[in-house]
């Protein structure tokens, strides 16, 4: 019972251990991703180039609409929260005004097929 007990404390101990380092990194990374498109957007601004804004804009929606894509696959459309229903129609219909094409068609056909589900008769 002891040799259990030390065995949970010490698979515990290195296991948060390696989570929370994990994790510093991961928060690390995204906040240096973060600043410096931030920063480039700034540096676009300030010098009136407002093309390379709303391109920076433009990708890094196009990241975030495949990731909330990738998170909607773990849930069912009854299971979504109506506010994550709201946005993506108003991501679809911001990008019906807007259409975009990158040089990536993979990246394209990924944002489509997330967009897509607003128009499934199952989606409010």
């Amino acid at each position: 019972m002891l040799a259990l007990l030390i065995g949970w404390a010490i698979g515990s101990y290195t296991s948060d251990h390696f989570y929370n380092k994990w994790i510093q990194r991961y928060l690390a990374r995204n906040a240096i991703s973060g600043v410096s498109d931030r920063l480039a957007a700034l540096h676009a601004l300030r010098a009136d180039d407002t093309n390379q804004v709303v391109e920076l804009l433009e990708s890094q929606m196009d990241a975030q609409i495949i990731a909330l894509g990738a998170t909607m696959r773990e849930a069912s459309t009854a299971e979504r929260p109506a506010a994550e229903a709201q946005l993506l129609t108003r991501l679809r219909d911001y990008r019906a005004a807007y259409p975009r094409k990158t040089s990536r068609l993979e990246i394209d056909q990924m944002v489509a097929a997330v967009l897509s589900v607003t128009n499934m008769p199952n989606h409010k």
